[in-house]
């Protein structure tokens, strides 16, 4: 938990973590987290459902990339054809902010990670929010039933070991 003087750390979220918020009935729940949450401008303009405006409401702030950081997007492009660029756009926003990247795409994973970038997905998320008493363990086990049953792509094996231990109610 930051000090009473510190900003919350930055994340940069890419559209995948927010689509399986919304699916699982926990996007506004997500905005709880002590984090300030940024996603390029693309990413905000992208989103139909749920719609960019009514997130940016719950607590997501847009950033307009610099023209050289796009340039950047479009160089990395050809090297990463399996990474979109609008998730270019939040991998180069992340690292240059020295903020984590969240993200359920493999491919964006793999590229954080190859450029030490930290990165967490939606899973991580669910356990910070049941570690931090956000959502109760039930709640976090009730949504990944519905992200799943929603065509989420999640780890199915950590899925699994979330739902036994949340419905078994251990901590």
């Amino acid at each position: 938990m930051p000090e009473l003087n510190e900003l919350p750390p930055k994340v940069v979220v890419d559209t995948s973590v927010i689509i399986d918020f919304y699916l699982g009935g926990l996007l506004p729940s997500l905005f709880e987290l002590p984090f300030h949450f940024l996603a390029p401008d693309v990413i905000i303009a992208e989103l139909q459902d749920p719609k960019g405006v009514a997130v940016m409401i719950l607590g997501l702030h847009g950033h307009e990339l610099s023209v050289s950081q796009l340039l950047e997007v479009r160089g990395l492009s050809p090297k990463n054809t399996k990474v979109s660029l609008n998730d270019l756009q939040a991998f180069v926003l992340a690292r240059d902010l020295g903020a984590m990247l969240l993200t359920s795409d493999g491919p964006l994973r793999n590229l954080a990670q190859e450029n030490g970038v930290g990165v967490h997905g939606t899973l991580w998320l669910l356990d910070e929010m049941v570690r931090l008493v956000v959502i109760s363990q039930v709640t976090a086990a009730n949504a990944i039933r519905r992200m799943l049953d929603a065509g989420c792509r999640l780890p199915k094996n950590e899925c699994e070991a979330r739902l036994r231990l949340w419905e078994s109610g251990e901590q």
